[in-house]
């Protein structure tokens, strides 16, 4: 038996490398399961989502993300009125990662890591992105019974219940929880703040200086259980969303993304689903502008490639053409079919 030729062309894995974890086998589903919560709370529970460069390491920025990056990044900066973006799209489809994509963007532009996804948005923008206050209202994480713990701009922590209330800390501490409460309290109120309420309370980071960006992610879920828990939270959830995206189109530097659910409620005949559904579109609908699907079936591959390879190595593709035309040409020497193509 002969011994094998030596291959023409050098071997894909050196022409990239392989994530270290793929090596190991240390790669895990969470590094698929995005959790804006996570990464807003900063508690080291998500590592991947929450450290800056890792995360960017891992994104690609599709044509659909990065226009939603640059209307973003310029409405932050006061240089258009595209003041309320709905993501159109279901679970798998990049939502959370997108919501993640603006909160590192926004959340400290001064120390964003150098590499290419991050050029790229900036890129887009036509500018570094401004700082902004960024608030997330992570509904699949807001008990209807407990509510959730959020962190304040100063990093404090409170555990609060209503949702305009868990805005409000995120933006502005104690302080924004007085603005909303009647008495000046820092407590929790019962009912949804007026539009001129809220738009007191968005326009307070603007005295630093600041952008306020709110992200929106799950609202199905919990509204869901609210109304089958009492029938007036149908009300009040569409009272809120009226008044906070009426709010923010008036307030310059603010803008709301939202997602409002992770699956269709039409396709399994979830009857209430479809009706809040409704209600929620059609109050998005008014202010917004086209909705945005962020990756799209032709990005798929990229996407993966981002995922699996060190960014070092696939920094400049052009650097595969080489060894690609070389492995082709060694196949086609073996390969009657291929050589015939």
């Amino acid at each position: 038996m002969k011994p094998m030729a030596k291959l023409s062309w050098q071997p894909w894995h050196e022409v990239v490398q392989l994530r270290e974890d793929l090596k190991t086998g240390e790669l895990s589903l969470q590094m698929f399961a995005a959790d804006l919560y996570e990464v807003l709370m900063q508690r080291g529970k998500q590592p991947i989502y929450e450290s800056p460069h890792s995360f960017f390491a891992l994104t690609f920025p599709t044509h659909n993300l990065r226009n939603l990056v640059r209307d973003v990044g310029l409405r932050l900066a006061n240089q258009n009125d595209k003041a309320v973006r709905q993501l159109e799209l279901t679970y798998g489809g990049g939502k959370t990662h997108t919501l993640i994509t603006l909160y590192h963007l926004h959340y400290d532009p001064d120390h964003l890591p150098d590499l290419s996804a991050v050029q790229e948005f900036t890129q887009a923008i036509g500018h570094k992105p401004v700082k902004a206050r960024v608030a997330g209202l992570c509904f699949d994480k807001l008990d209807v019974e407990k509510g959730m713990e959020v962190r304040s701009p100063d990093g404090k922590t409170r555990r609060l219940k209503q949702p305009w209330s868990v805005l409000a800390y995120q933006i502005a501490g104690d302080d924004g929880l007085r603005i909303l409460h009647a008495e000046g309290k820092a407590e929790e109120r019962e009912t949804a703040p007026a539009e001129n309420t809220l738009t007191e309370l968005l326009e307070l980071p603007l005295k630093d200086d600041l952008g306020v960006l709110i992200l929106i992610d799950e609202v199905l879920m919990y509204a869901k259980e609210k109304v089958i828990q009492d029938r007036g939270w149908r009300e009040r959830l569409r009272n809120f969303f009226q008044y906070l995206t009426q709010a923010a189109t008036k307030v310059p530097r603010c803008c709301i993304v939202a997602s409002l659910l992770a699956t269709d409620p039409a396709k399994s005949g979830d009857e209430l689903g479809r009706q809040l559904l409704g209600d929620f579109y059609d109050i998005f609908r008014r202010e917004k502008e086209e909705g945005v699907e962020p990756v799209v079936k032709e990005d798929v591959a990229e996407v993966l490639r981002r995922r699996f390879f060190t960014p070092e190595s696939i920094r400049d593709p052009g650097a595969f053409r080489p060894h690609v035309i070389a492995a082709l040409k060694g196949i086609q020497a073996v390969d009657e079919q291929t050589a015939k193509a």
